[in-house]
């Protein structure tokens, strides 16, 4: 079974343009598995490194896959073959994924829907599903959807994105998203895109220890790069999506 669990090693950035110019960008790794293969209650990779089925889908540790499935078709996408899932793994049973990424195959292996499932800060998530066109390609798929979760606590629940999945085989996974907040122009876009390594042992914890992208960093960095735009002046918005009264506002 874990010769359909991949390591994936590449970077992630990030860049704003509105109210203030940031960006940064860091070394990331992530886990590639085939469903239904791999849709198993957990499936360990290293010593303290495993991948658990509860953080998904519905949440109650039930199968993956069929739930899926049954949510695609209420979008009229059927026919799916496999779905391959790109996530974090839990290190010591944690983990915070900020966004996963399933993407729907058919028989032949072209791409039938991608679905996005988002996690924030404050413990609120949401799915978004991106149907492939009419004629669907094993190496990209292009989707937009209305902002329906708040991210970031500096940009309110307003706007767009629009995603961009760039695929070779199963050696290369790309994924590109660009959010514009009502009828403005992009003003952040988000980067993910690493090749395929090994899944063993070792190279998980090399990963975990060298790296230093999983889990517990993920989630330092995000606070990290909050505090930076905050000491830049750029306004904090409640976890509500609203913007708290400030001191000299009525």
């Amino acid at each position: 079974m874990k010769a359909l669990a991949q390591l994936f090693v590449g970077h992630v950035w990030h860049g704003r343009t509105a109210p203030v110019a940031h960006s940064f960008r860091y070394p990331h790794a992530w886990l590639a598995l085939s469903l239904p293969e791999c849709d198993v209650e957990r499936l360990p990779l290293a010593p303290g490194i495993a991948w658990q089925r509860k953080r998904h889908g519905p949440r109650d540790g039930s199968p993956l896959f069929p739930w899926l499935c049954a949510r695609l078709a209420e979008h009229d996408i059927h026919d799916v073959a496999r779905i391959r899932l790109h996530t974090l793994p839990s290190v010591l049973g944690y983990v915070f994924n900020p966004a996963s990424f399933y993407l729907a195959e058919d028989t032949q292996g072209r791409l039938l829907a991608a679905w996005v499932e988002v996690n924030n800060t404050f413990g609120a998530h949401h799915d978004y599903c991106l149907p492939a066109p009419a004629t669907p390609s094993a190496s990209a798929l292009y989707g937009r959807a209305t902002k329906a979760l708040q991210v970031s606590p500096f940009y309110r629940i307003e706007g767009q994105y629009d995603f961009r999945f760039l695929q070779t085989g199963q050696q290369h996974f790309s994924v590109r998203i660009d959010y514009s907040p009502q009828e403005a122009p992009p003003s952040f876009c988000a980067l993910l895109s690493g090749e395929a390594r090994p899944a063993s042992a070792a190279n998980w914890l090399r990963i975990a220890l060298a790296c230093s992208s999983l889990t517990f960093a993920v989630w330092l960095r995000i606070h990290w790069q909050a505090f930076r735009l905050w000491r830049k002046g750029v306004p904090f918005i409640g976890k509500d999506g609203h913007r708290p009264p400030q001191p000299h506002e009525e």
